[in-house]
Order: C-alpha cells, then sequence, then structure tokens
C-alpha cells in the first residue's frame, strides 16, 4: 500500500466489533485515539440480526462531529456491519481480518467459501439444534489469539458472548465499499477467517496491507493498528 492514506482531511473514528466478541476490545484503542484528540466511537452488536447491528453502529457513528466524515473500523463480521452502514458521513473503511460481501453475499457464505478453520470447527450450537453459537472455551484461544501470552488469551476468551448465527446468513442492503475508499489488513497468521479468503477479499478494497498477526490485532498489533488508525484519520497525529 502507498502514498497518503487520508480522504479528504481529518476523520472521526468508529469501532465496530466482530462476532462473539463485544466493544470491550476496543476500549485500550479508543482510549488510546482519544488522546491524540482523535473523536472516536465504539458500537456494540448482537441487536439480534445484520440489519439492527448496522442500526447499531449507525446509531453510534450519529454520535460523532457533525462536521467530521467517519473513517469506519470493522474487525470480522463487523465488517459487513461497516458494509451495510450509510456512506453520505464514511470517509474510509478500514477492514481488519474481516468479512467484505458484495451484493448479496453473506458472512457465512464468505467463510464457507474457503477451507475450514480453527474458528469454525470450535463453533458449538448451544443448545444443540438451535441458532446460538458459542466457541468452544478450549479451542478459543487457538482460533482467536493463539499469539497472545497466556493470561491474556484466558482475558480475551472470558469476555466472549454467545452468537446469534442468522445474522450471518443475512446481507447487507447497500455496499459502502462500492463509493467508499477503503483499506484491508490481511492477517496472514488467522486461524479464525481464513487468509486465504482474506487475500480475495483485499483485492476489492483500494488498498490492501499484511500484517503477521492472529485474529485479534488490536490485542496483539496494538501499536500498529494505532498508527494505521491514525494515518488515515488524522495523518498529522500518525507519528505522535
Amino acid at each position: 500500500m502507498t502514498g497518503n492514506h487520508a480522504d479528504g482531511g481529518a476523520m472521526s473514528v468508529l469501532l465496530v466489533h466482530g462476532a462473539w466478541h463485544t466493544a470491550a476490545v476496543w476500549h485500550d484503542l479508543a482510549d488510546q485515539l482519544e488522546h491524540r484528540r482523535i473523536a472516536c466511537a465504539v458500537s456494540e452488536l448482537h441487536r439480534g440480526d445484520l440489519h439492527a447491528d448496522i442500526d447499531a453502529a449507525s446509531q453510534a457513528m450519529a454520535t460523532l462531529p457533525a462536521d467530521q466524515r467517519v473513517l469506519a473500523v470493522g474487525h470480522s463480521y463487523g465488517g459487513t456491519v461497516i458494509t451495510g452502514l450509510p456512506a453520505g458521513r464514511l470517509g474510509h473503511l478500514l477492514y481488519l481480518c474481516a468479512t467484505m460481501p458484495d451484493a448479496g453475499e453473506t458472512t457465512l457464505g464468505l467463510m464457507r467459501s474457503e477451507p475450514d478453520t480453527a474458528l469454525m470447527r470450535a463453533v458449538r450450537m448451544t443448545p444443540p439444534g438451535s441458532t446460538t453459537a458459542i466457541v468452544d472455551p478450549a479451542e478459543a484461544a487457538d482460533a482467536f489469539c493463539h499469539q497472545l501470552s497466556p493470561e491474556q488469551q484466558q482475558r480475551h476468551t472470558a469476555a466472549l458472548v454467545p452468537q446469534e448465527m442468522g445474522r450471518g446468513e443475512q446481507s447487507p442492503a447497500t455496499i459502502a465499499w462500492h463509493s467508499v475508499p477503503s483499506t484491508y489488513v490481511i492477517c496472514t497468521q488467522d486461524r479464525a477467517l481464513s487468509p486465504v479468503l482474506q487475500q480475495r477479499l483485499a483485492q476489492r478494497a483500494t488498498r490492501h496491507i499484511s500484517w503477521p498477526s492472529d485474529h485479534s490485532p488490536f490485542s496483539s498489533r496494538p501499536d500498529a493498528l494505532l498508527s494505521l488508525i491514525a494515518s488515515i484519520a488524522a495523518p498529522s497525529s500518525a507519528s505522535e
């Protein structure tokens, strides 16, 4: 990826988490952004279905300064959510080892299109036959955060929540990346979302980069992620 990442001046930042996670994964990053005087909002999902999650992200975006465009950051399933956001306020989309669907595509459909991953093997329907899933606690760290220390892994996996799988079968009604510039971060050591799939999706983005990261770069590559977001949202602060 080359050139200036910014698109039309300073932006606010919207952080959108992935499946089984909560907004808590962003708290350290949000604090760092605020320290750099970059306005930031964190969306809390798990509202029942994809369209409700998109509405939740839109509501969080509405709390950001009205005179700034928005850099929307989507991790994993959060990539599908930011894809469905209204494009009018968006200045840039950042897909962090994330699904990046085109029209008619779904999160689970994209995941099934590439070889099985540790995450897919670790999903357990609870109770059996339901549409709600957990990630087997014995396998969650390997799937999500194998590069972290044992103590960090325990904190990460203890914070996971059940996931309603129906949203993974839904498509966003609009595709923001068709009209909004985008960056895709491929995490080459990811065991949750196939790096092969990520390489394919990254070709849809305006720009892409690769990190030797697991599926949790907000924890395993926090400094790199902060620098990347700052370089897009507020280039003058990126070296602070």
